[in-house]
């Protein structure tokens, strides 16, 4: 992990890749001493394993990368003996654990939703007609606005398109809640603030509901309407000859 390699076009693709295709986990390197990962590839990273190499003579930190690797094998393996459940973003209430505060507690900008239940899912808002997969930078940060996400949130994912977006929320499906440890402890460091869980559901939910609208399929009414419009088409061409 550098700075150039942070800043590299391809940086992106293969984090999301590696984390959100393969379903991988990877133990971050970093080469300079100075250099700590932040924005969106800070987010996801996080965690207690990683390496630096600088620090501490060469041979023994490749002896802790051989290391966390085999740890890293052993702590899978033991895993696949107990079945796993898989979970889904649900679409109902959520109660709080103990790490959720009143919204008064927090800063008070344009989210503040005192008005409403600190659990309630609101229905999604989405303020552009084009296909999810076109969005631009513009087109997400409006659309974060619009469903009142935390402002830094959307700075700290920082999306560049449609896609990212919903490749992120591919990420959220089964373990939506350990990545929200991930991403608070994350939010601690960079805005010196607490993330409570509420909020961190409110941009799970939208996100789970953007994707359901992305595979929505067409209605009947909405397919007679196309049908009858082929037809009316098809009737014009045939009259022209």
């Amino acid at each position: 992990m550098t700075k150039d390699y942070q800043d590299s076009k391809s940086c992106r693709q293969e984090v999301m890749y590696t984390k959100d295709s393969l379903k991988k986990r990877f133990i971050p390197i970093y080469v300079k001493r100075d250099f700590v990962a932040s924005g969106w590839l800070g987010v996801r990273i996080v965690g207690p394993q990683y390496l630096r190499f600088g620090k501490k003579p060469f041979e023994e930190t490749v002896k802790d990368l051989v290391k966390l690797i085999f740890d890293d094998k052993s702590e899978k393996s033991s895993k696949h003996k107990v079945a796993k459940v898989p979970v889904t973003v649900p679409l109902v209430e959520i109660k709080p654990d103990e790490n959720d505060k009143p919204n008064e507690e927090s800063p008070k900008d344009n989210y503040d939703d005192s008005n409403q239940s600190s659990h309630e899912l609101l229905p999604l808002l989405v303020p552009n007609p084009k296909p999810i997969e076109k969005w631009n930078s513009k087109d997400i940060a409006d659309w974060f606005d619009a469903n009142k996400v935390r402002c830094e949130l959307k700075e700290m994912y920082d999306f560049q398109c449609g896609t990212e977006l919903l490749l992120y929320g591919q990420c959220l499906r089964p373990e939506w809640q350990s990545e929200y440890f991930d991403v608070r402890e994350q939010f601690l460091k960079q805005y010196s603030t607490v993330l409570y869980r509420n909020e961190f559901v409110r941009l799970v939910n939208v996100i789970n509901q953007l994707e359901q609208l992305q595979t929505k399929p067409v209605s009947s009414t909405c397919g007679i309407l196309l049908l009858l419009w082929f037809i009316f088409v098809l009737l014009n061409t045939f009259k022209m000859f």
